[in-house]
């Protein structure tokens, strides 16, 4: 149990898993890098529908995320032979999401998004990048569930050499399919949809391949693949439903405070995407820490060491809270440097530095409340993160329309909602993990 609270498990388990989510983020990083020297509607476009489609993937991942609960459980409790069907189960369960996502966002994405994007042109540039990068929602949901199945087994290694892949492919594909180059058509938008999907899916295959050679579905009982038992079936989804739906309420509400900047005009919308995509860089590390605490504390407590959570959480909060400050002070310094990897508009630059400086700020808090949430999650009490997700974010969205709409403030105010955010996030986990409810929480029957 020592071992598992130790500061090089922590990074051992934490640092692939901080490469693994680069390239989720480097997807809509380099969209935007590419696109930003398209025009403004690209990037305004790129902006919102990336979020709209990582809506839809933060479902097959909040489900992973419910599964790999329960395999870390098992795996700290010695019980190898359980981790196979709670694995086979998910990858039913996240092929059967996937397909219905892609169904919903043909029979009624066009109908949904004219009712929420006011410009015309960014909704038919939106729509056209969407129609791509949803085809990629089945390799995608299936890399989510490699990804969690390595994460609960504590075995984190491939997901950063598939990370490493897929963002060098997505990076090359957008070379050739935005402007066209080596002989290939100028495809704008809808050649970041292309790049992404096909990097998805190479990346998918990379991790196939590794997870046979090293012969893990011996080991863990997995790919028997046998007639779907529902008794599996709903002790997944009783942990993963909460999970699923804080991450689509999370995301949703990410995309739907951009819609309130929207409303203040195209040039606004440019530049939160902007900063955006510089936001998500710098929350990489703090993601993936967030990520591997879930397993680290179910695994503890599946070990018997639920009287050492408090001692992990500690280790935890420091090693987040040292990255942030390291990643705070890189921004500071110099924030030109990693804007001017998204746009070469140098008034466009300038204008997002006020929002830059409030971002910096808002990256310690998140780097505590992250860790505090992943905690509760990691406990098996999936519904109480979802009562305070849906909690915060009721806050939040109502901050943000307040600041736009009512009090009518500057873009860089409007974005102190991302610090009303962290507060109250870190504020409600942290008072329900010294409650000491948690304890009673139970994984698996």
């Amino acid at each position: 149990m020592n071992e598992t609270i130790s500061y090089r498990n922590i990074w051992r388990i934490s640092y692939p898993l901080i490469l693994g989510f680069v390239a989720v983020t480097i997807i809509n990083v380099t969209d935007t890098a590419f696109l930003g020297r398209v025009s403004d509607v690209a990037i305004g476009a790129s902006g919102l529908g990336g979020i709209y489609v990582l809506v839809m993937l933060m479902a097959a991942f909040g489900l992973g995320i419910g599964a790999q609960i329960i395999m870390a459980r098992f795996h700290g409790e010695e019980k190898p032979e359980r981790i196979g069907p709670v694995f086979d189960h998910m990858m039913y369960l996240l092929l059967t999401l996937s397909g219905v996502m892609i169904l919903f966002h043909f029979l009624f994405a066009e109908q949904l998004l004219s009712r929420m994007i006011a410009s015309d042109a960014i909704l038919q540039s939106t729509i056209i990048y969407t129609n791509i990068r949803v085809i990629g929602l089945i390799p995608a949901a299936i890399v989510v569930g490699y990804r969690c199945f390595l994460t609960g087994i504590s075995n984190t290694y491939a997901i950063s050499y598939a990370a490493g892949m897929m963002a060098a492919l997505n990076l090359v594909f957008n070379y050739l399919f935005v402007f066209g180059n080596l002989g290939f058509p100028r495809m704008e938008i809808a050649g970041a949809g292309y790049a992404s999907v096909l990097s998805e899916t190479l990346s998918l295959i990379y991790l196939i391949v590794w997870v046979r050679r090293k012969r893990l579905g011996v080991q863990f009982n997995c790919f028997h693949f046998p007639k779907p038992n529902f008794k599996q079936i709903k002790s997944i989804m009783r942990i993963a439903t909460p999970v699923m739906v804080q991450h689509v309420v999370s995301i949703s509400a990410w995309m739907t405070f951009f819609l309130i900047i929207e409303g203040m005009g195209e040039r606004d919308l440019a530049i939160s995407n902007i900063v955006r995509s510089g936001y998500s860089v710098l929350m990489i590390p703090l993601i993936g820490i967030g990520q591997g605490t879930q397993t680290l504390v179910s695994k503890l407590i599946g070990q018997g060491g639920t009287h050492l959570v408090f001692k992990l959480i500690k280790r935890l909060l420091l090693v987040s809270v040292v990255s942030s400050i390291g990643l705070m002070l890189l921004n500071l310094i110099n924030p030109r440097l990693l804007l001017s990897v998204f746009t070469n508009d140098v008034m466009l630059i300038d204008d997002s530095i006020p929002v830059v400086y409030v971002i910096s700020i808002s990256i310690i808090l998140f780097a505590v409340s992250m860790i505090l949430l992943s905690v509760v999650s990691g406990t098996g009490n999936t519904f109480m993160t979802l009562v305070i997700e849906v909690s915060t974010l009721v806050i939040y969205l109502n901050f943000t329309y307040r600041m736009v709409h009512q009090w009518h403030q500057p873009l860089h105010i409007v974005w102190t909602s991302e610090i009303v955010y962290f507060s109250c996030m870190g504020l409600f986990s942290g008072l329900y993990l010294w409650s000491g409810k948690w304890k009673n929480a139970k994984v698996h029957e």
